[in-house]
């Protein structure tokens, strides 16, 4: 998983891998490694740290990965922006893998992503989930589209 930072990639992990979500921020350093299964496939779960303007992500972890997911904060459409340029980072360390997009946090009401900023990510030819790791929207069906596009 990666985005910039606070666009929610350790709470869809927790609410995919557990179950459970929580309030309280905390910063991933590094990376962040959890695994569960969707149907017979064992997905190991790389969340990496976020990235900013003067931190980028750290593509290292990103070596022999099969798939990953793009997450951008619905009520942050400069996080959304930012996606393609994670996409070009990403894929210049893997090479062409499955990617799926998680535009997350569709339950605030400040959602704020507009429909041409949609249209523009699916025309990039990815797969794009409204998710919200707080109540569970989207968070399973993201993981299992892209376990199907990785099988």
């Amino acid at each position: 998983m990666v985005g910039d930072f606070a666009v929610g990639k350790t709470s869809l992990t927790q609410k995919f891998v557990n179950n459970i979500f929580s309030e309280k921020y905390l910063t991933t350093i590094g990376v962040k490694i959890d695994s569960a299964m969707v149907g017979d496939t064992k997905l190991i779960v790389w969340d990496v740290a976020g990235r900013d303007a003067q931190s980028p992500i750290n593509t290292h972890y990103l070596v022999g990965a099969d798939g990953v997911i793009l997450v951008g904060d619905g009520t942050r459409s400069n996080t959304v922006d930012a996606l393609e340029k994670l996409w070009q980072t990403t894929t210049e360390r893997t090479g062409e893998i499955p990617m799926v997009v998680a535009l997350n946090k569709h339950d605030d009401p400040d959602w704020s992503i507009s429909a041409g900023q949609q249209q523009h990510l699916q025309e990039q030819g990815w797969t794009v989930f409204h998710t919200s790791a707080k109540n569970g929207e989207n968070v399973r069906e993201m993981f299992e589209a892209l376990t199907g596009l990785i099988s």
